[in-house]
């Protein structure tokens, strides 16, 4: 990773901290609330909060310039808005719902979801290099299941949820970016976030209507009105607020650090920022990470790692071949 400045480490470090931050927030405040008994409520006030804060940047002085898209342009985002509402709802209700830890490891296993999103919804496809490394992937996912007593299922399915909308929505991201008159329109990695948060919000919304959380509304109020008070349980209204603070700000400085490295260095960071996420949230709520645990987080970062470079490795072994 040699040649990376000073700003990139610095934008890696934020991104870092506010990853893990997010997770600590964000399962204090589902702690707070019972658990994942309003986590679409908990995903919906996050991104409203991020939208908030969009908002702010445009229209502050000097601060952002804001886009200039036409309705057709605006609306043409809002399938990439859809699959990151259902990306952060199921991300939220998997770490809400049982083990920080044990729901990141499972979306360790995105790449594998990419793989079939991208074959049947985009005509995409994958190195046999690629394909190889996602063995041991799901097989680290696998035993790292097998002990996992905190709601496996629960976080499992909403964890693979979020896996399988994360790849819809990086390929509608491909697809919608790719158009240079979009692209040119947005104006900037910052404002295509920006954008997205707004349209993942107005869709999140009518989860907490679907989901029956909405039945359960006063309750959810006053536990944020007692948030702090003697009795509460936690502090509900601050760690959801920072929570959406700490999500919309660590995915748009990541954006940031990634612009900078290559795709080695980028495989790099993003490998490391999950292990990190891992250890550290598991240290910060006590969570169990016995043996089987270990060894599966291991082996299923490791695999991720070896995806986002096998088509590398590939390459320079073929080109040491020919030499």
């Amino acid at each position: 990773m040699a040649g990376i400045d000073i700003a990139t480490i610095v934008y890696i470090t934020v991104w870092y901290l506010g990853n893990y931050y997010y997770n600590i927030y964000n399962k204090n405040a589902g702690k707070a609330s019972g658990g994942a008994e309003y986590a679409f409520t908990l995903a919906t006030i996050q991104l409203v909060v991020g939208s908030v804060y969009a908002l702010f940047l445009w229209v502050a002085p000097e601060a952002r310039t804001p886009p200039k898209m036409t309705f057709a342009q605006v609306m043409a985002l809002a399938p990439l808005g859809f699959w990151a509402a259902l990306a952060h709802a199921g991300a939220v209700y998997a770490m809400t719902a049982g083990a920080v830890s044990f729901g990141q490891i499972v979306k360790a296993g995105e790449p594998v979801f990419a793989v079939v999103v991208g074959y049947l919804a985009y005509s995409s496809k994958v190195s046999m290099a690629k394909i190889i490394c996602l063995v041991p992937i799901i097989g680290g996912i696998a035993i790292a299941s097998m002990k996992e007593l905190d709601f496996t299922m629960a976080s499992l399915l909403a964890a693979s949820t979020a896996n399988v909308a994360s790849a819809f929505r990086g390929g509608e991201n491909k697809k919608v970016m790719g158009t240079a008159d979009i692209k040119a329109a947005v104006g900037g990695v910052g404002n295509a976030y920006a954008i997205t948060t707004l349209w993942a919000t107005l869709f999140l919304i009518p989860a907490i209507f679907i989901s029956g959380e909405y039945a359960k509304f006063a309750d959810f109020k006053a536990m944020w009105a007692a948030d702090g008070k003697p009795g509460s349980i936690g502090n509900l209204r601050y760690n959801t607020i920072m929570s959406g603070l700490t999500f919309y700000l660590y995915n748009e400085v990541s954006t940031m650090a990634l612009k900078s490295l290559s795709g080695v260095s980028h495989s790099v960071a993003n490998t490391a920022k999950r292990a990190v996420v891992i250890i550290g949230s598991a240290i910060a709520f006590g969570e169990d990470m016995g043996f089987m645990k270990t060894l599966g987080c291991s082996i299923a970062i490791g695999g991720t790692f070896l995806y986002a470079i096998a088509d590398d490795i590939a390459k320079s072994l073929s080109g040491g071949d020919k030499k």
